[in-house]
């Protein structure tokens, strides 16, 4: 299981899965953007060490419990271990994660339709790739190659309409707080978070195409 930790970053390590029924409960300890405290066992120069004594850091209260928010979390467990991948310690962007899963537990419905979108782009900026707004005009396109807003479109295809590129821009400017004060159809929450995924593709090595998105698009549907 990999694992983005406070320290050093994401690690894989090896979890045992229990075959009884008194240690199921242990197994769901594993479950995408669970937040876990645990033992490091094994050498240092070990490529996969064992966890024990895993506890429940900080249980979440509704997001489990919500298919909405579950599939936003699976989502998001599946974009960061790739995001992720190569990432060391990152204090910053582990505590944005955690503020972050904190405020989807507690949002309450109608306020996160516009939640992924906003934390993906953030991740974004924590890894160096969000597009750069400085410049900005209404009207410009965002060039998915090069992460920059222009009136000029480059002569390749990885170029988003200016209605959509205002949209990334309203995003980006906005907070959890205040994000649904952009409004989005359904169509455009799916139609941006594909765009979000080609972008990480771009510019993320081997980034692939996120499989989650098409259970979350059905759940929302």
């Amino acid at each position: 299981v990999r694992v983005f930790t406070q320290s050093d970053g994401m690690v894989p390590y090896i979890f045992y899965l229990s075959q009884s029924s008194k240690g199921a409960s242990k197994n769901t300890l594993i479950q995408p953007m669970t937040r876990i405290s645990f033992q490091s066992e094994g050498a240092q120069s070990s490529n996969l060490k064992h966890m024990r004594d895993i506890r429940n850091h900080a249980p979440y209260r509704n997001l489990l419990f919500n298919p909405s928010k579950s599939a936003i979390a699976l989502m998001i467990g599946e974009f960061l271990s790739y995001a992720l991948a190569g990432e060391e310690g990152n204090r910053p962007l582990f505590g944005f994660i955690e503020q972050s899963m904190d405020w989807l537990d507690n949002a309450a419905e109608g306020e996160f339709s516009n939640f992924h979108l906003r934390f993906l782009l953030q991740v974004s900026a924590y890894i160096g790739i969000c597009p750069n707004t400085d410049g900005y005009r209404p009207g410009y396109m965002l060039d998915m190659r090069e992460g920059t807003f222009t009136d000029s479109p480059a002569g390749h295809p990885d170029i988003l309409d200016a209605d959509y590129s205002f949209k990334i821009v309203q995003l980006l400017q906005s907070t959890y707080d205040n994000m649904q004060s952009a409004p989005l159809t359904g169509q455009q929450r799916s139609s941006i978070l594909r765009f979000l995924n080609d972008y990480f593709r771009m510019h993320v090595p081997s980034f692939p195409v996120i499989k989650s998105i098409d259970i979350l698009e059905t759940v929302f549907d």
